[in-house]
């Protein structure tokens, strides 16, 4: 037998007060006496009342139901901007749907329509391949939307992207400070904008130095395998261009540093003694290897929490946000015993 929900009548009946006073009262608004909200949420709690969305739904117009899209599910960053953007949304009584494309650019525009479709009232995409091209659908459908570190920055779309130029430098300050000459740098062919950022912040970090970037390769992916197939390119690379191993290598990711360090121990080569390593991003099992990594931490949760935030405030309409803006944030720099 379907036991039956307990409604806002119930809870009138039960406290001997109007349904309106108790929908003010579970709800703070309205004018109440303390007492009598108080009375009322605790018999709410006891009787097990739980709020109907469908019909807060019908009211506001809204489904409370946010889409977030993310390029694949086994990469760690992504979790944790996901992790960031359900704790925000469930402090604002949202839930999520998530979905991944596989890093397919098409699928993310099939899912971003399937989840307009299922009536979200916003939606959050990390690391787009799609962009600005958005511009026109949003116009089209109204759909509330921002992009956390997309792969094309648009000033026709809100979005939130970590400085990777700017964190890049200051990961090859600390490699040029420990006295390393010959650094290579492995990037992700399918990285797009992180990806050129991070190396331009590697070629003219080299150039300010007096120092040639020769060696540079970039993996298939920036997942393990992309790694491992990238640091065996780039210590052959390195051997035509330096007859010697280079001394440092700043990864595109830290996914790709665990990759490239396999890669050195099976070549006989210790970190940091021989080649120190660096990453980007801190996934937690970072400072968890041996030895720990050196790399450039992103505000992941933040970062998520942030397009929430905003999210939220273009559903909300608020008039100083309706206005695309691309919004910078700066990670910061851990350094352990890979370098």
């Amino acid at each position: 037998m379907i036991k039956k929900r307990v409604s806002i009548k119930d809870i009138a009946r039960l406290a001997g007060v109007s349904s309106p006073t108790v929908s003010r009262a579970l709800h703070g608004r309205g004018r109440i006496s303390d007492l009598t909200r108080t009375r009322i949420i605790e018999i709410a709690n006891q009787v097990g009342y739980t709020p109907s969305l469908v019909a807060r739904g019908l009211v506001t117009q809204r489904s409370y139901c946010v889409g977030l899209i993310v390029p694949t599910f086994a990469d760690p960053f992504h979790s944790q901007v996901a992790q960031g953007v359900e704790e925000a949304a469930r402090r604002h009584h949202y839930s999520i749907f998530l979905a991944s494309t596989d890093v397919d650019p098409v699928r993310e525009v099939e899912i971003a329509r399937t989840f307009h479709g299922r009536q979200v009232d916003g939606i959050i995409v990390s690391a787009s391949r799609v962009g600005n091209r958005y511009a026109d659908w949003l116009d089209e459908t109204g759909m509330p939307m921002v992009l956390i570190n997309p792969h094309i920055i648009s000033d026709q779309v809100h979005s939130i992207y970590h400085d990777d130029y700017k964190g890049g430098c200051h990961l090859m300050q600390h490699l040029l400070a420990r006295g390393y000459r010959r650094i290579a740098y492995i990037g992700n062919e399918r990285g797009a904008r992180p990806s050129v950022e991070r190396q331009r912040a590697w070629f003219e970090s080299m150039q300010a130095a007096g120092l040639q970037p020769e060696v540079t390769v970039n993996g298939p992916n920036g997942r393990f395998n992309g790694g491992i197939m990238a640091a065996e390119q780039l210590l052959a690379k390195a051997d035509t261009c330096w007859h010697a191993p280079p001394d440092a290598i700043f990864c595109y990711n830290d996914t790709m540093a665990i990759s490239a360090m396999a890669v050195l121990r099976a070549h006989g080569l210790q970190t940091p003694a021989d080649v120190a390593v660096t990453g980007f991003d801190d996934i937690d099992v970072a400072e968890f290897l041996d030895p720990p990594l050196t790399t450039l931490r992103q505000p992941r949760q933040q970062m998520g929490a942030q397009a929430l935030q905003i999210l939220l405030a273009l559903i909300e309409q608020t008039p100083n946000v309706c206005v695309p803006q691309a919004t910078a944030m700066n990670g910061e720099l851990i350094v352990r015993g890979s370098t």
